[in-house]
C-alpha cells in the first residue's frame, strides 16, 4: 500500500510539473480587438523590495520592465509604466514602483520616452489611472506586458477603461512541454490565486 501511496503521489507532482499541462489552467485571455496599431507600451509594476534605505523593483517587475522596453524600441513606441506606493503623498510618489521601474529604464535606454503613473495601489487603479494618462495623449490603444497568470484580470480593467489591448506576456513556463519543471510547478499557486482575483473583480468593477 505504502508503494502504491508514494507512486501515485511522485506520479501528481510529475503531471504538476508538466508545462504543457499547466499552460491550460491559466485563465483564457479574453478577445483581442482589431484596429489600428498600438500607439504606447504599458508594463505593470509587480512589487518593491527593500534596498539599502530605500527600495528596488522585485524580479517580477524587472521582468516585466525589460520585456517593455524591448517592446517599446522594436515598435518605436514610448513607455508607460504604472504602479504606486503606501500612500499618496509626492514624497512617497518618489519610492513608487512606476519610479523605480523608470530609473532602471532610463539606465538601460536613455533615449527612450517615458510615462510614469506613481499612484495605483492594485491592478483596477493601474488601469483607470493609466487610462486617464493614455487618454491626455490621444492614445487608445497600447501593449500591455504583465505575466501571464496576470494577463486576463489586466486586460479586462484596461478594457473596461475603453483602452484597447495587444497583450505581451512574460515568459513563465519553459520548454520542452513535456519536461517536467520547477518553474512550471510554480505558476500553479499563482493561477489559482489569479481565478480567485477574477471573480473578486467581477464582483467588485463588474468586469
Amino acid at each position: 500500500m505504502r508503494f502504491v501511496l508514494i507512486t501515485a503521489l511522485a506520479l501528481v507532482l510529475i503531471a504538476a510539473t508538466l508545462p504543457a499541462l499547466v499552460r491550460q489552467l491559466y485563465p483564457p485571455l479574453p478577445p483581442v480587438a482589431g484596429g489600428d496599431d498600438p500607439a504606447a507600451v504599458v508594463v505593470l509594476g509587480a512589487g518593491r523590495r527593500p534596498a539599502g534605505e530605500g527600495y528596488a523593483p522585485n524580479a517580477t517587475g524587472l521582468r516585466r520592465l525589460h520585456l517593455g522596453l524591448g517592446e517599446a524600441r522594436r515598435r518605436g513606441l514610448p513607455l508607460l509604466l504604472s504602479g504606486g506606493a503606501s500612500g499618496r503623498t509626492p514624497a512617497r510618489q518618489a519610492n513608487s514602483e512606476a519610479s523605480l521601474l523608470a530609473s532602471e529604464a532610463r539606465r538601460l535606454a536613455p533615449d527612450i520616452a517615458l510615462m510614469l503613473e506613481p499612484e495605483s495601489r492594485n491592478t483596477w487603479e493601474n488601469a483607470t489611472l493609466s487610462a486617464a494618462l493614455l487618454r491626455e495623449k490621444g492614445i487608445d490603444r497600447v501593449v500591455l506586458v504583465t505575466d501571464r497568470a496576470h494577463m486576463p484580470r489586466a486586460m479586462l480593467c484596461f478594457q473596461a477603461q475603453g483602452i484597447r489591448v495587444t497583450p505581451v506576456s512574460v515568459p513563465a513556463i519553459p520548454d520542452p512541454a513535456w519536461l517536467p519543471s520547477a518553474a512550471a510547478l510554480s505558476q500553479v499557486p499563482l493561477i489559482w490565486r489569479e481565478w480567485l482575483a477574477l471573480l473578486w473583480y467581477h464582483v467588485k468593477y463588474g468586469v
